[in-house]
């Protein structure tokens, strides 16, 4: 998910998918935790991904939309 698809969604689409990447990290962070986790890149990738719609969400509650 790059950051053109984020920008395309709407805020509500932004919420949901915000709530769906911070269940997403927990669950695996509660797999590296307890050393059941595959691809250690899974984690950093949802990691980013929830940081991209955050950062776009503040972007777009301050009005830039750029």
């Amino acid at each position: 998910m790059g950051p053109r698809d984020v920008r395309k969604m709407g805020a509500d689409e932004l919420a949901r998918k915000e709530a769906e990447l911070r269940e997403r990290v927990a669950r695996l962070t509660m797999k590296r935790n307890a050393r059941r986790l595959d691809k250690p890149s899974e984690l950093i990738g949802a990691r980013r991904d929830l940081a991209r719609v955050l950062t776009i969400q503040g972007e777009k509650r301050r009005g830039n939309k750029s």
